[in-house]
């Protein structure tokens, strides 16, 4: 093997889509997992009964739990919506530092891109909110008793953010 560059070569080669469908394999996974665990209407009753069955809960002690869970999910909600928002302003100043760099006949082409993106970004939210929960859609079925929603059943879900 007197050409050590081919190896080289192909060696990278292979690293390379290696990650590349390692980091599409990840997003898909990644954007599942979310989507199965992103139910805040039903945290709340879900995490009450797993608590009640495992800890044998009383039903006074349920209805003390219950408004201190809704107190903190509100609070969580708030910080969410806050940190969304800001990645809304960042998105913003990203697309604009991105279009100072880009010709003039670059730019459209961008501004489209973005538009197309946030419709799609627009459509998904829309479609994700309007699927019933254990529908069988994306959401699943799955057990959410885990941590991580950030509104009480019932109420809306919070406003996109800015930019997306």
């Amino acid at each position: 093997m007197n050409k050590p560059w081919k190896v080289v070569l192909i060696l990278a080669g292979i690293f390379l889509l290696g990650g590349i469908s390692g980091a599409f394999v990840g997003m898909r996974v990644g954007r599942q997992w979310m989507l199965r665990h992103a139910a805040p209407e039903q945290w709340t009753p879900k995490r009450l009964k797993l608590l009640t069955e495992r800890l044998d809960l009383t039903p006074g002690q349920v209805d003390q739990i219950r408004p201190i869970m809704h107190h903190n999910l509100e609070d969580i909600r708030r910080l969410r919506n806050e940190s969304m928002a800001n990645v809304g302003k960042i998105f913003e100043r990203m697309e604009r530092e991105i279009s100072d760099k880009l010709t003039p006949e670059q730019r459209p082409k961008y501004e489209q891109m973005n538009r197309e993106f946030r419709e799609r970004a627009r459509k998904f939210m829309q479609d994700r909110m309007n699927r019933p929960p254990g529908s069988g859609g994306p959401r699943g079925d799955h057990d959410r008793s885990g941590p991580g929603p950030d509104h009480p059943e019932g109420e809306p879900p919070p406003e996109k953010p800015p930019g997306v």
